[in-house]
């Protein structure tokens, strides 16, 4: 465990130097960004927060400067050393800070302005996601009865915050759709029904982003989702809108996510639902800035991205998953639901956030989405073969000969998120235009999609339906099919992503995706309960 570095062992800090050391022991920030240079002897600030429990690397070679001092000391308390508002530098380009707890991120000041309440966007899927919670399954003792006032003064009930989760946006989208296989013969949809669920609240200044992925197959599954991203939006609106409607600082935002967990889990047990996982990501302003933060807890492998339009794409939710290890990507890692008894597993639970400039866009997605730009999985690399040694030395195993190139689990990491980001520029070449919220669903549903053809195909071959097969030829049959799957690309699974826009909105009437509430539109493939 790293320790928190006193004014004793540095003699030769200046006064701004001492009372940045002074707020860092408060904020409980380690020692990573204070070293000592052993050629001036001098303090030196790295540029760099520390991103969790894992030292950073990236060690400065200049002496901190005066003016250096001042602007982090700003930067972190959105104050002036006479405690006068100022204008925040920006933050270091695509940083991310995580933790076990909120108190493991930076506190960083929001925008004094009250959080709008209008809501412009509320949607969620499939096939109406969070909103039939209330009236499927066991009731819930915790349900909140939310009354809002109408034109005419008439009350009007709303579903965890919002009148209506039908209301789509450019720049508030989701979209959900499964990859399995379709009998051809039933034209059953293998996995039915889909387990994810997602939901997005966007206001004019801010958003709530969730995701949400039933463990295993079956209606407990979608309901543990549903469940989840019900009771969490729940908490969140009525926190955020209802009773607080003002947060202090990025810590006061997280742990109101967190809290926002166990309300969640509660409503699974409430339902004797299943396991799922759970991410959600809450957008807000800055103070003094024209950047926003985002804030994110997660738990499970359901994770959360951000698009920059100058910094190009990164993970959010890096410090839930070591990049280091060979990960079973049949692990979830975490769930909420009974896990153990009525208790849920909450082993990899993290707490995440960075900072985005307007017009940049969030997104969430689920292991169907993220797996499958993975080169492993899409069959472009194979899983390096290398043992450490006693030594701390590597070796290759040449026992098989090397057909594709070798990857170590960090540059597999790396390279699915570049893959994904090359995925959105190509998009945006094809169609000379800036990827919207919704555009940039589509085009990585797409992808997965095309991506999987290939296994589908496989599966759904007529010749393997309708006829009796004696048992040697059933055994081949069954070998052919394993031998092709294994070859073939991608992985089979729901696939589930939520997307936002960061920045104010102005309400472009072109942007406006509205679904009536009276009617339900059929979706037009089975694959599909949420269509583009």
């Amino acid at each position: 465990m790293t320790q928190i570095v006193s004014n004793n062992t540095l003699p030769n800090l200046s006064n701004w130097e001492k009372a940045l050391l002074d707020l860092e022991y408060i904020d409980g920030i380690s020692e990573d960004r204070f070293v000592k240079d052993n050629e001036v002897n001098n303090a030196i600030v790295s540029p760099n927060l520390s991103p969790g429990p894992e030292k950073s690397d990236n060690k400065p070679t200049s002496p901190i400067s005066p003016s250096h001092v001042i602007n982090l000391f700003n930067f972190l308390t959105g104050t002036s050393p006479a405690g006068e508002s100022c204008e925040m530098t920006d933050s270091e380009p695509g940083h991310v800070w995580h933790g076990a707890t909120w108190t493991d991120i930076p506190s960083v000041k929001l925008a004094s302005v009250i959080l709008s309440p209008d809501i412009f966007a509320s949607y969620s899927g499939p096939d109406r996601g969070l909103a039939v919670v209330e009236t499927e399954g066991k009731k819930l003792t915790n349900a909140v009865e939310d009354l809002q006032h109408g034109d005419n003064g008439d009350s009007i009930k709303t579903i965890a915050g919002c009148r209506s989760w039908k209301l789509k946006n450019r720049k508030a989208y989701g979209l959900a759709m499964s990859l399995y296989d379709q009998h051809p013969i039933t034209k059953k949809m293998s996995g039915d029904p889909i387990a994810d669920v997602f939901a997005v609240c966007a206001r004019k200044n801010n958003a709530i982003l969730i995701v949400a992925d039933g463990v295993n197959w079956g209606s407990r599954s979608r309901m543990a989702a549903r469940a989840a991203v019900y009771g969490s939006m729940t908490f969140l609106n009525r926190k955020l809108y209802t009773e607080t409607r003002h947060l202090k600082n990025t810590q006061d935002a997280i742990r109101l996510l967190r809290e926002s967990f166990d309300f969640a889990h509660d409503t699974i047990i409430q339902k004797e639902a299943g396991l799922t996982t759970l991410c959600i990501a809450f957008v807000c302003p800055l103070s003094h800035s024209k950047q926003y933060a985002v804030c994110c807890v997660n738990v499970g492998d359901s994770f959360a991205f951000v698009f920059s339009k100058r910094w190009g794409l990164r993970e959010i939710t890096v410090g839930s998953h070591d990049i280091d290890a060979e990960r079973d990507i049949r692990d979830a890692g975490g769930a909420l639901g009974p896990v153990k008894g009525n208790d849920p597993e909450l082993n990899n639970l993290t707490c995440s956030m960075t900072f985005v400039d307007p017009e940049d866009v969030v997104f969430l997605t689920t292991d169907g989405i993220s797996d499958n730009f993975d080169p492993v999985v899409t069959k472009i690399a194979t899983a390096s073969q290398q043992r450490r040694h006693s030594d701390g030395e590597t070796q290759q195993d040449c026992n098989q000969p090397v057909v594709k190139p070798e990857m170590l689990p960090h540059e597999r990491h790396k390279y699915s998120v570049k893959d994904m980001e090359r995925l959105i520029h190509e998009f945006e070449l094809f169609t000379e235009n800036l990827c919207s919220a919704q555009e940039i669903c589509g085009c990585i549903v797409q992808h997965v999609l095309v991506l999987t053809d290939e296994k589908r195909k496989v599966l759904e071959n007529p010749n393997l339906y309708g006829r009796k097969m004696k048992s040697k030829e059933r055994k081949r049959t069954e070998s052919d099919i394993m031998d092709k799957m294994s070859k073939a690309a991608g992985k089979l699974d729901h696939a589930t992503i939520v997307a936002y826009e960061v920045g104010i909105y102005r309400g472009e009437d072109n942007d406006q995706l509205n679904v009536s509430d009276e009617t339900d539109q059929p979706p037009a493939s089975p694959r599909y309960e949420t269509c583009v």
